[in-house]
């Protein structure tokens, strides 16, 4: 089953290490998993999620289909860096290593 219709869109995910997983793709670095599935209205739909011993937090965020490689990083890494900051250094590692620039 595709995730996306689109397939340069289902690359740029692909590119940033998601796997497919049940109906979405999953990214998971540290304590922190980020889920991608297309929306018909919406563009595409990321689920961040993280469940420790202490703390559980779940949201949705959504972005265009059009939005590149480094926009969808930084917004990923915009967005653990303000609502899971003690993952906030592993989720930037981890895109230096892949060699994508969050800001420029």
């Amino acid at each position: 089953m595709k995730i996306f219709s689109n397939p340069d869109v289902e690359s740029k995910y692909l590119r940033l290490g998601f796997a497919p997983s049940d109906l979405s793709f999953k990214l998971s670095v540290g304590n922190v998993s980020v889920y991608a599935v297309e929306h018909l209205w919406k563009g595409v739909v990321l689920t961040f999620e993280s469940f420790t011993s202490r703390s559980m937090c779940q949201y949705d965020v959504s972005l265009p289909e059009k939005c590149s490689v480094e926009q969808i990083a930084g917004l990923i890494y915009m967005n653990i860096s303000a609502n899971y900051r003690e993952s906030a250094g592993a989720w930037k590692s981890y895109f230096e290593q892949l060699g994508v620039p969050l800001f420029q």
